[in-house]
C-alpha cells in the first residue's frame, strides 16, 4: 500500500499547493490564444481543419510554432466543456494533468532511484515548486504540460519495452509512439525524447540493439510526420522575428551568444533552489549579455565546472549522471546554445528539465545523509524545502491574477526588463477606459522606455514609444485649456518619442526585409504591425504644436501605410481643412468613404459642405435615411472624380484589382467622370474580366 498512499499524498500537496490557482484569469498570452481565436469557439470541421493546417498563432502568424493538439484542448475547454470566458475549468485541466506528470514523475525516479522515500521526496519537491506556476497557473502553459508528460510518459515506456519480451514489447512500444504524437504536437520541445532514449541505453547499455532501433522507430516516426505536417502549416507565414530587445542573445556576436546562454543557466540553477523573484518576463534588459571581463571567466568557469561534475557523476555515479544529463537535454532546445530563441529566459523553459534538478538535490541530501551517518539529514532539509516551496507558490498564484497583478509582481522581481515596465503601461490602459490612470502610464512607459534609450534602431523595439506618445497627446489635450504651457511641454514630449519610435519601426522594417530577401521569400509576407499608427500619432503631435506641414507629411505617410484604416481619412481631412484647404478636405473624405465604406467620414463630409464648401446650395439634398450627398452636383461630382483616382489605385495596391475595376466601370458610366485620368490610374483591358 506504501506507493498507493504515496501517490495519494503527492495528488493532495498538489491540489493543496494550487488550490487558489483556479481564481487566476486570462492574463498575458491566454487572450490572444484562446478568447480571441475563433478556431477554439466551435467545435466544428472548419475549425478542427483550421487547427491542424495553420500555425500555433495563426491568423497573426510569425511565431514559428505549430501545437495543433495544445489548440485543441483549448477547443475542448471552451466549446465541448462550455467553459467560454470561465478561466475555473481550464485550470482544473492543467491542474489535473500536473498531477498525473507528478505520478509520472514518481513513477521515473522509483524506476531510476529503486528507493521509495528519494523517489518520493522528488516527485513532492516537483509538484510544488514555483517555477511551475508558469506552465501550471498559466492557462497556455498547457503546452509544457502536454509535452512534459508525454515524454515522461515516453521514457517509462521505452524501459517497459527494452524489458518485454513478444507481444508485450510491441504494446509498450505502441503506447510510446502514441505519447510520443501527443507530445511533438503539443510542443516542438518534445522531440527530446530520442536523446533521452539514447541517453537511458548510454548510461544502463545492456546490448540489446533491437529493442533500441525499434524504440528509436517508435519516436521518429511521429516526429517526422509533425515536422512535415508543420512545414505545411508554416509554409505560408512570414518566417518568425526575434526582436533583440526579447532574446538579445539573439543579436550577440557567437561567443558572447555561449556566455550569456551560460550566465541565464547561472539564473535557473539559482531559481531552482531558491525562487523567491519570479517574473514572467525576462526581456531585455533582465539579463545583460556577457561583455567579457570577470564575467566571461565566471561563466567560462561554471561551464567547465558542470562538464567536470557530470563526467565525474558517470564515473562514480550512473543514476545522478542520468538525471543532471536529463535535466540538460531536456532544457537544450530552449537553451540559446544551439539557436536563438524568442526569448533569453522564461520560466516555464524549466518545467521537464527541473526533474532532473531536483533528482540531483535529493540524491546529494541523501548521500550526505548516509556519509554523516544521520539519515534524518534528507527529510529534514527536504520538509523545510517543501515548506517553502509550497509557501511560494501558493503567493505566486495570485500574481497570475490578471495582467495588472502579474506586470506588477514583474516589475518588482525584475525592474530591468523593459516589457515588465511595458506590460504594466499596457495592463493599467486596458483596465481603465477613462484613462484616469494616465501619469502612472505614462510613468511605466518612461521607464521602458529609458531601457531602451541606449539601443539602436534596429535593434529596439518601437511600441512603448508609440504609447507614450499617444498618452502624452492625450494628456496634453486634458490641459490644453487650464494649463496650456504643461500642454505644449506634453505635445513637445510626444513629438520626441513618436519621431524616435517611427525612427525605429523604419529600422525593423529594413531589417525584416533583409531577413526576407535573405530566404528568398516574397516580400509581401512582411505585412503590418499595430505599430504603424505612430505615424498618425505623429499627425496629430505636429498638428497640435501648429506644425502643418510636417502633419501633413506624416498623415501622408500613415495613409500610405493604412490604407484601410477610415481614422487615417478623418485626420488628413482635418489637417487639410485646418491648413485651408477645404476642397482637398474633401477630397480626401471622399476618398476614405469609397474606400472603406465608413460612415463616420460621409458624416464628416456632409458637415464640411455645410460649413461653407457648398457654395451653390446643391450638395446635401434630402435622402431615405437623413442628409445624402448629391452626386449631381457640381461640386461633390468634381470631389467624386478627384477622389476615384486614388482610391483606384489603393485598391490595386492592396490587391483587389476587382474593386479597383468596378470603381473605374462606375466612375465612368454612372457618373461620367472623364476617362484619361482614370485609364492612366487603370489602363482600358487591365483587371479582372
Amino acid at each position: 500500500m506504501r506507493p498507493v498512499l504515496a501517490s495519494l499524498a503527492l495528488c493532495a500537496l498538489t491540489l493543496l499547493a494550487f488550490a487558489n490557482s483556479f481564481h487566476a484569469g486570462f492574463a498575458l498570452d491566454n487572450k490572444a490564444l484562446i478568447l480571441d481565436d475563433a478556431r477554439v469557439h466551435a467545435a466544428t470541421g472548419e475549425n478542427l481543419g483550421l487547427i491542424w493546417q495553420r500555425a500555433y498563432w495563426w491568423p497573426r502568424g510569425g511565431s514559428d510554432l505549430y501545437r495543433p493538439l495544445t489548440t485543441l484542448s483549448y477547443l475542448f475547454n471552451y466549446a465541448v466543456l462550455g467553459d467560454g470566458d470561465s478561466p475555473a475549468g481550464y485550470h482544473w485541466v492543467n491542474v489535473l494533468l500536473h498531477l498525473v506528470n507528478v505520478l509520472l514523475v514518481y513513477a521515473l525516479g522509483r524506476k531510476l532511484v529503486r528507493k521509495f522515500w528519494p523517489a518520493a521526496m522528488l516527485a513532492a519537491l516537483w509538484a510544488v515548486h514555483p517555477l511551475l506556476t508558469e506552465s501550471v497557473t498559466n492557462i497556455v502553459g498547457r503546452a509544457d504540460l502536454l509535452a512534459g508528460g508525454a515524454t515522461l510518459a515516453g521514457l517509462l515506456f521505452y524501459t517497459k519495452s527494452a524489458e518485454a519480451v513478444g507481444w508485450r514489447r510491441f504494446a509498450w512500444l505502441a503506447a510510446l509512439m502514441a505519447v510520443t504524437v501527443v507530445g511533438v504536437f503539443s510542443k516542438e520541445s518534445a522531440v527530446v525524447i530520442v536523446a533521452l532514449i539514447l541517453l537511458y541505453e548510454l548510461c544502463w547499455w545492456r546490448d540489446r540493439r533491437q529493442a533500441l532501433i525499434l524504440g528509436c522507430v517508435a519516436v521518429l516516426v511521429p516526429i517526422q510526420a509533425m515536422l512535415y505536417e508543420r512545414s505545411l502549416a508554416l509554409a505560408t507565414d512570414p518566417p518568425a522575428f526575434f526582436p533583440f530587445t526579447d532574446n538579445p542573445i539573439a543579436g550577440a556576436g557567437f561567443w558572447q551568444a555561449k556566455l550569456t546562454s551560460v550566465k541565464v543557466i547561472a539564473h535557473y540553477l539559482g531559481l531552482a533552489v531558491w525562487p523567491l523573484k519570479l517574473s514572467s518576463d525576462y526581456s531585455y534588459n533582465a539579463v545583460p549579455l556577457v561583455n567579457g571581463g570577470w564575467q566571461a571567466w565566471a561563466c567560462g568557469a561554471l561551464a567547465a565546472s558542470l562538464a567536470a561534475g557530470m563526467i565525474l557523476l558517470y564515473a562514480r555515479q550512473r543514476t545522478a549522471f542520468f538525471l543532471a544529463a536529463f535535466a540538460f537535454l531536456a532544457f537544450l532546445p530552449a537553451s540559446n546554445l544551439l539557436f536563438p530563441l524568442g526569448t533569453i529566459m522564461a520560466e516555464r523553459l524549466l518545467y521537464l528539465p527541473l526533474v532532473g534538478l531536483l533528482a540531483c538535490l535529493v540524491l546529494g541530501l541523501d548521500a550526505a545523509g548516509r556519509r554523516l551517518r544521520a539519515p534524518w539529514v534528507a527529510p529534514a532539509v527536504i520538509g523545510v524545502f517543501l515548506c517553502g516551496f509550497t509557501l511560494r507558490t501558493w503567493a505566486r498564484n495570485a500574481d497570475w491574477h490578471d495582467d495588472i497583478t502579474l506586470a506588477r509582481s514583474a516589475v518588482r522581481s525584475c525592474p530591468a526588463s523593459f516589457k515588465a515596465h511595458a506590460m504594466l503601461a499596457v495592463a493599467l490602459k486596458a483596465a481603465d477606459p477613462g484613462r484616469t490612470n494616465l501619469g502612472e502610464e505614462i510613468a511605466e512607459a518612461e521607464k521602458a522606455i529609458a531601457i531602451l534609450q541606449p539601443l539602436p534602431d534596429f535593434k529596439s523595439t518601437p511600441e512603448m514609444y508609440r504609447f507614450a506618445g499617444e498618452s502624452y497627446l492625450i494628456r496634453g489635450d486634458r490641459l490644453h485649456g487650464a494649463h496650456p504651457a504643461e500642454s505644449v511641454q506634453d505635445y513637445r514630449r510626444a513629438l520626441a518619442v513618436l519621431k524616435r519610435g517611427a525612427a525605429i519601426l523604419e529600422a525593423n522594417r529594413r531589417v525584416r526585409l533583409a531577413a526576407l530577401r535573405a530566404q528568398g521569400k516574397a516580400e509581401d509576407l512582411l505585412g503590418s504591425t499595430r505599430d504603424v499608427d505612430i505615424y498618425r500619432s505623429l499627425a496629430a503631435a505636429y498638428y497640435r504644436l501648429g506644425d502643418g506641414d510636417r502633419a501633413f507629411d506624416a498623415a501622408m505617410e500613415s495613409r500610405r501605410r493604412e490604407p484601410l484604416n477610415p481614422a487615417v481619412y478623418s485626420q488628413l481631412g482635418e489637417i487639410l481643412y485646418a491648413v485651408h484647404q477645404p476642397a482637398g478636405a474633401a477630397t480626401v473624405l471622399m476618398e476614405g468613404m469609397l474606400v472603406t465604406s465608413d460612415m463616420g467620414l460621409r458624416r464628416q463630409l456632409i458637415d464640411l459642405y455645410r460649413a461653407g464648401l457648398d457654395r451653390e446650395g446643391c450638395a446635401i439634398t434630402a435622402g431615405p435615411y437623413g442628409p445624402a450627398i448629391n452626386p449631381q452636383c457640381a461640386v461633390v461630382h468634381r470631389t467624386m472624380c478627384d477622389a476615384a483616382l486614388d482610391a483606384i489605385r489603393i485598391r490595386l495596391e492592396t490587391g483587389r484589382p476587382d474593386i479597383a475595376a468596378k470603381l473605374k466601370e462606375s466612375f465612368l458610366h454612372q457618373y461620367g467622370c472623364p476617362a484619361g485620368p482614370l485609364n492612366e490610374v487603370l489602363p482600358e483591358g487591365a483587371g479582372p474580366p
